[in-house]
Order: structure tokens, then C-alpha cells, then sequence
């Protein structure tokens, strides 16, 4: 248990919080680049297969330390544990995790084309954004500071990667595809919204995963405005609406790349 115990600590060891553009952030940005620059032209299931469990299985495990560090505290040497709701591991950022495992498992086909158009066509914005604004990413824990950028900018390393190797394609079909599997991803967000919610588990904490929660406004610029004042429905529809049109920004500017390559 003392060991235990000391690993928790360490997990939770706190610093100043790195600020935006600091060194910290600059080499999260230049290790991006270069992964970018280093991965162009390595084509290949193999090559695929190892950009995906890398890129998966350090999220998976960093997640869970993350997870770990957030829900043990101490009271007078005694651990005590206490699920931090909020920081539940099913938002859009995380779902490259997810995908990435799950296609470490998939032959190409359909089903793996539509998840890899997913993390190249859709994900990517939130990537970009946070890359560009960490500010309120960037916290206390520096275990939590190095989840955030590794999540953030793997998963852009491994949609640009995608998109320059030709891994998915630019047909409409693929852009098609990558938005009924963010449909799909946003369907289980809001189950497990109303599933927990009505569990009677979280008390006064907060749980909204794809901040679309029927019960909790979202924490988004623009999307809490837009949920205080519509009906929960057509907000719903608005939030699609606005994700689906963001996600066709980097689909048309891939395609227009490519039609201007050929």
C-alpha cells in the first residue's frame, strides 16, 4: 500500500502550469511538426499499424494515469478514491484513442476506412484548436499537461498522416462516412449522458460527454450560448450541423490538395 501510495503522489507531483507558447507548448508544437515531416511517405499496413498502437496504446496508458491521479486524494495518510466525472474519457478528443486501438484489429474494409476518415476529417479541428489555444488545457499536474499534448498533438500527427499517405481517400463518400461515425460516436456520448445522470452517481458533479447533455449546458465558446438559448433538440441538430461543416474545412482543403497534386 506505501508503494501504491507513492505512485499516486508522484502521479499528482504539481508545477506551475506550462503557458501558452512557453517552452513547454513550443515543443509539443516542434515535436509535431516533425513527426509530420517524418511519417510523409511511409505508406503501408505495417507502417499504418505502427503509427495506430503507438499513438493508441501511450494514450490508453497515459489516460489511465490521468484517470488515477484525478480520482485518488489523501486525508491524514488514508487514500481515498473519488471518480472525477467530469474528466470521463468519452469526448471527442479521446475518441482517436479508441479508434486507433480498435483498428489495430481491422482488416481494410468499409467499417476501418469510415473510422480513419473519422480521426482524419473530423477530429482534427479540435487538434488544431487546442494545439493553437492550450490556455485552458494547461493545468497544475504535470502528468495531466503531458496526456493533453501527447492526445492533442499525436492525434493530429496521426490525421495528417492518414491524409498525406493516402490512407483515406477524398471522394465524398469518405468525408460521408466520417460524419455517420461522428453521429455514432456522439449517440453513445449522449447514452452514457442520460445513463449516468439518471444513476444517481454523480451527486453535484458534472458529467456531459460531447458536451451535449440534455442536463448540463455545454462548457464550449458559442455551443453555451447556442444550448442556453434553443430547445434541447434543435441544438442537438445544431451542434451536428456545425461539426459536420468544420469537419468539411480540412475534407476540402485534402481534396483540393490532391486534385492539384495529380
Amino acid at each position: 500500500m506505501n508503494f501504491f501510495y507513492r505512485i499516486l503522489l508522484f502521479l499528482q507531483t504539481k508545477i506551475d502550469a506550462p503557458q501558452p507558447y512557453g517552452m513547454f507548448h513550443i515543443f509539443w508544437i516542434v515535436f509535431t511538426l516533425f513527426m509530420v515531416i517524418f511519417l510523409y511517405g511511409k505508406k503501408g499496413e505495417k507502417n499504418l499499424k505502427k503509427v495506430l498502437a503507438i499513438y493508441g496504446i501511450i494514450a490508453l496508458i497515459l489516460e489511465v494515469l490521468k484517470q488515477l491521479a484525478w480520482s485518488f486524494d489523501y486525508n491524514d495518510g488514508n487514500i481515498i478514491w473519488k471518480y472525477t466525472w467530469y474528466a470521463a474519457p468519452f469526448q471527442l478528443c479521446t475518441t482517436p484513442m479508441y479508434v486507433s486501438l480498435i483498428c489495430l484489429f481491422l482488416n481494410d474494409g468499409k467499417v476501418r476506412k469510415a473510422l480513419l476518415s473519422y480521426v482524419a476529417y473530423v477530429t482534427i479541428l479540435g487538434s488544431i484548436m487546442t494545439i493553437l489555444m492550450p490556455d485552458s488545457c494547461f493545468v497544475r499536474d504535470i502528468l495531466v499537461d503531458i496526456h493533453t499534448m501527447w492526445l492533442h498533438c499525436g492525434s493530429m500527427v496521426v490525421s495528417l498522416y492518414l491524409i498525406m499517405n493516402n490512407f483515406v481517400d477524398t471522394k465524398i463518400r469518405s468525408y460521408a462516412s466520417a460524419i455517420v461515425v461522428f453521429i455514432f460516436f456522439a449517440d453513445i456520448a449522449n447514452i452514457l449522458n442520460i445513463v449516468v445522470y439518471n444513476s444517481g452517481v454523480l451527486g453535484d458533479a458534472t458529467f456531459n460527454m460531447f458536451f451535449i447533455s440534455p442536463y448540463f449546458i455545454s462548457s464550449l465558446p458559442v455551443f453555451d450560448y447556442i444550448q442556453s438559448h434553443t430547445p434541447y433538440i434543435l441544438y442537438l441538430i445544431i451542434y451536428i450541423a456545425i461539426m459536420s461543416l468544420g469537419a468539411f474545412v480540412p475534407y476540402g482543403i485534402a481534396r483540393l490538395i490532391k486534385k492539384r497534386t495529380c
